[in-house]
Parts: C-alpha cells; sequence; structure tokens
C-alpha cells in the first residue's frame, strides 16, 4: 500500500502493518493499519481505528485489494489543497 500511495504522488513510509502518509500539511499526517475489522475482515484502518471506507459511500468498507479507491480515500483526507 506504501508504494501505491506513493505512485499516486503521496509521501508515505512503511513500519510493518502500519503506515505513515504524509500530508499536505503536518496536522493531516496520517497513520493507517491493516488489521482485522470486528468481523475479521482484513482492512485498513484509520488512526482512530475506524475501517478505511469508500470516498463516495463510508458505510462501503474497502477490501485490502480495492487499491485505487483507498488510495482516492486516504487522499481525499491527507491532501486537502490550502486555501
Amino acid at each position: 500500500m506504501a508504494q501505491e500511495c506513493q505512485a499516486a504522488g503521496l509521501a508515505a513510509e512503511q513500519y510493518g502493518a502500519d503506515i505513515l502518509v504524509r500530508g499536505t500539511s503536518d496536522h493531516l499526517n496520517e497513520s493507517i493499519t491493516c488489521k482485522p475489522d470486528a468481523q475479521g475482515h482484513v482492512r485498513w484502518h484509520w488512526s482512530w481505528g475506524v475501517p478505511i471506507g469508500h470516498l463516495d459511500d463510508s458505510s462501503r468498507l474497502l477490501d485490502v485489494d480495492d487499491v485505487e479507491e483507498l488510495v482516492r480515500s486516504i487522499k481525499s483526507v491527507v491532501a486537502i489543497p490550502p486555501r
């Protein structure tokens, strides 16, 4: 996932099951973790413990192989354009 984030123009570093994605400013940095959810499905989770959902429908949780959609969702959080 770190490589896919990097390919999308994000600065990302992997530390085991965790990835630190650097935002467009320091307060937008985000650490995501790959772990099982409450139902036992392995998913990427935000730093606040919630599985990453689809950008257009956050109730639709993304699987680890939904790489393009995961990167879209991550980018929407860490790459907010400055005003």
